[in-house]
């Protein structure tokens, strides 16, 4: 019998699969966006969802990135035992973004943009997300996030069996 935690993790690692296949794509930047944003909650829920996981509400919320992945990529690091720690400043900062990609997810209002439907602000026209410039893309091609990518896909494809606590 599949647990929860297991498939969460089989869709995150189907969401990785378009993710990956979007980013060689020449469509909007948004279809790419949407599943990176989809991929990375679902890897975090997955987490969340392990017995030693957090059985809280954030098991329901589509804001998880910020608060789990940049832990989960500092126990990653930690587990194949690299020196050099992550910048995890640098990378909440990135998953924050992340999740303000989701519609839910808009800031308390300040942040109207998504990657799924049309918005405006109340002095500015109706912004389509295909249209759209959405700053987190090029974020995406530093450092920084260049080691998320890397390090959520590790986790994606080869999961550690437990969830890292505080």
């Amino acid at each position: 019998m599949r647990t929860w935690s297991e498939a969460f993790l089989l869709q995150a690692a189907s969401d990785l699969e378009v993710f990956e296949f979007l980013e060689k794509s020449r469509l909007p930047s948004c279809h790419r966006l949407h599943y990176l944003q989809m991929w990375l909650e679902k890897l975090c829920k997955a987490y969340l969802w392990m017995p030693s996981g957090d059985s809280g509400e954030l098991r329901l919320s589509h804001n998880v990135i910020r608060k789990i992945l940049p832990r989960l990529i500092e126990e990653e690091w930690r587990r194949i035992e690299l020196k050099r720690r992550p910048d995890l400043r640098s990378l909440s900062l990135l998953c924050r973004e992340i999740d303000l990609l989701h519609p839910q997810i808009d800031d308390e209002a300040r942040r109207p943009d998504n990657v799924e439907y049309p918005w405006s602000d109340s002095a500015g026209p109706v912004e389509v997300p295909s249209g759209w410039k959405f700053p987190v893309t090029d974020k995406l091609y530093t450092t920084t996030g260049r080691l998320l990518l890397k390090a959520a896909t590790q986790l994606t494809r080869n999961p550690f069996p437990t969830y890292p606590r505080k």
